[in-house]
């Protein structure tokens, strides 16, 4: 799962659709997560070298006009959404030979600037977080593997009739064969959230949205600070904000409800998954998204369950 990848690909086809020319093979290649501005090897005579390799004809001196040509084409079409996130687009496209900035004082003559660094920064900086926060959920989603009903909800008096430890969960409703139906929440009602995901020795994280939030619900101080123990698992847990507070998961909008679980064998190294004080309830965002992506791509085994509800008026 290279995410980067698969970023800079639909980039790269939307700013230079149909067959590869010399300004969308240098767009792949220049703006590759590896050749980033800090890559000294990277440099632009190694990037014409490597043109070469994917092109039948490419003339490797004109290496600094294609790039210049790949700029202008990302300045025309994100132009007004770079300007949002401050970069200067007056210099990307009006620069001097030898990489001063045209129209400043002469004071400011010296000042070096590369357009295609600036690009870079901007591109993934900003464009992928924003296209993460868009997709990432959906692409978790695609590699969620099959666990029938592994997220029970289950009233007061549902969960005194089941034992401690077990698995003895209430039996659901069929599901049509024809038509998927999401399982149902009763709206404005106090339920227990119970999870029945066999990977006792996997760290577990539990990943929520709705129409209007996005969060961490495990682990996490408001719902659980200990993580997986034994599965299945009760939220909340003992211990909890939310069970200090005598507070149940209660839904109060019609509507669907999404969970995630994500199973991952060697504990992830990310300072926003230990519970604390500042933060019960983690909200999960772009930057944090990327950082846990990163994470899972380095891992060798690692599991996603998801499942959704609808939130029903009840009789």
């Amino acid at each position: 799962m290279n995410l980067k990848q698969n970023f800079q690909n639909q980039i790269a086809e939307w700013l230079f659709p149909g067959n590869l020319s010399e300004e969308k093979a240098c767009f792949l290649r220049r703006f590759a997560p590896d050749n980033h501005p800090d890559n000294r090897v990277s440099t632009n005579k190694e990037i014409a070298k490597l043109m070469g390799d994917d092109l039948p004809v490419y003339c490797k001196e004109k290496i600094n006009q294609t790039i210049r040509k790949v700029i202008e084409v990302i300045a025309q079409k994100y132009g007004e959404e770079m300007k949002a996130d401050g970069v200067n687009i007056e210099a990307l496209l009006n620069l001097k030979a030898g990489g001063t900035l045209k129209g400043k004082e002469e004071q400011e003559s010296h000042i070096k600037f590369s357009p295609w660094k600036e690009a870079y920064k901007w591109l993934w900086n900003h464009k992928y977080l924003r296209w993460l926060d868009i997709n990432g959920w959906e692409i978790l989603k695609k590699q969620a593997k099959t666990a029938p009903d592994w997220i029970q909800f289950l009233t007061e008096q549902e969960m005194a009739s089941v034992g401690v430890g077990t698995r003895a969960l209430k039996p659901l409703s069929p599901r049509s064969s024809a038509r998927k139906i999401d399982p149902t929440i009763p709206i404005n009602q106090p339920l227990s959230m119970r999870v029945d995901l066999a990977y006792p020795n996997y760290q577990m994280l539990l990943l929520y949205r709705s129409a209007e939030m996005k969060y961490i619900l495990c682990p996490s101080l408001g719902y659980a600070p200990n993580g997986v123990n034994q599965p299945p698992m009760t939220l909340p847990q003992e211990g909890s904000v939310a069970d200090d507070n005598k507070e149940m998961f209660t839904f109060e909008e019609l509507g669907k409800e999404e969970f995630l679980a994500i199973a991952v064998e060697s504990p992830l190294n990310l300072d926003w998954l230990a519970p604390c004080k500042d933060e019960d309830i983690p909200v999960w965002n772009a930057e944090r998204l990327k950082e846990l992506f990163e994470q899972l791509e380095k891992q060798e085994s690692w599991k996603v369950f998801y499942q959704s509800f609808e939130v029903v008026e009840t009789a």
